[in-house]
Formats: structure tokens, sequence, C-alpha cells
């Protein structure tokens, strides 16, 4: 895999001069991007939808139904069905959702730091030019502060519309994750010790 996407030694130094004192609004992120391309990997790999087809009960059940008839077939029937872990296309379906939305992430996280990267370099030119008049004896050190602050300006209006996509890719893939993951509460408040494989209760009765 891939290294993780970093900041250049240069351009680290120049956005941790000026966001100390909150000239800059730019922020470099501090996530990895390998996580999360890593947990969606896993999330929608097929070893996992297979694992799943392999636990699919549902031919054995509806031969069990059909089969044989009594209250105590009847009340197993109610309990399969109100059993959210019975569906297995329904669970294979999610974990490819949440699998999309980390694999997002992963793509929002690499673009917005490429971009940063592209961008940066061109900064750091016009405030590397500007300093060099504070050499000169009649150097105003207050115009270049101001120079540079402008330019600082300039650059997080233009970089704004990056941090609005990255945000709003985010935030819309976490919204999906706690989505899908009421599903896995109910089932996770289902499984108790009398119904931890399918088909206890059946036998109980």
């Amino acid at each position: 895999m891939a290294d993780e996407i970093t900041l250049p030694g240069d351009l680290a130094g120049l956005v941790k001069r000026w966001t100390s004192d909150g000239t800059m609004k730019f922020r470099w992120p501090t996530d990895d991007e390998r996580n999360y391309k890593v947990s969606g990997d896993k999330w929608g790999g097929e070893e996992v939808a297979d694992e799943l087809n392999r636990l699919n009960p549902e031919a054995t059940i509806k031969t069990a139904l059909q089969n044989n008839e009594g209250p105590a077939i009847d009340a197993f029937a109610d309990y399969w069905r109100d059993v959210p872990a019975r569906n297995v296309q329904d669970l294979t379906m999610s974990f490819k959702r949440v699998s999309a939305a980390l694999l997002a992430m992963n793509a929002a996280l690499i673009a917005y730091k490429n971009a940063a990267i592209e961008s940066l370099p061109d900064l750091k030119k016009e405030l590397d030019d500007n300093e060099k008049w504070a050499w000169l004896p009649w150097s105003d050190d207050g115009a270049i502060h101001k120079r540079a602050v402008a330019l600082i300006g300039n650059f997080d209006e233009m970089d704004q519309f990056n941090v609005d996509q990255f945000h709003g890719t985010m935030a819309n893939s976490v919204a999906i994750i706690k989505q899908e993951a009421k599903l896995y509460d109910d089932i996770a408040k289902r499984f108790t010790p009398d119904t931890e494989k399918t088909g206890d209760r059946l036998n109980d009765e």
C-alpha cells in the first residue's frame, strides 16, 4: 500500500507559521487516508459476502416450515420474520453501503490533500517574494505583513471550494454509516443467550 500523503516540509512550515496566529484558515487533515481504504475494502470484500451467503439459512427454514405444522412452528415462523439478521441480502447491501461511504472518504481525503500540495507552492513563492523586501533598510515591516495577510486571505478564499467539497463528502459518508449502524444496533440488541444461534427457540419449543 502506498505511503500516507504528507505535506512536504517547506509547505508544512508555511502552514504551521501562518496558522499559529490564526491568519491562515487552511488546515492540513490529520487523518490517514489509508485507514479508510483498508476499512472500506474489508466491509465490501468478497469474503464478507461469501461468509454471509454461507450463513444463509433461508432454504432450511423454508423446508422446515413447509413440512411441519402446529403452535411451535407458528411461533417460530413469527420469530423468524422478526429477526433482521435473517435477511442476508439486506446485510450484504448494508455492508456495501458502508464500504462505499468509507471509500468515498478515502477518495475525498486524497483529493483534498493533493489539491493542497498543488496549490500551496504558489502561495509560498508569493510569500517568499514578498519577504525579500524585508532586508531593505527602507522596508516597511507593517506593509510587508499586510501584503502577506492579503495573499493568504486570497489563498483561503480560492481554497474554500475544495474545503466545502471535502467536508461535504465526509459529512455525507458519516451520515450513511450512522444510518446503517442502526441495523447493527438492532441486531445486537436481539443477540441474547437464548437466541445465539438461528432456531434455538424452535428447539426450546
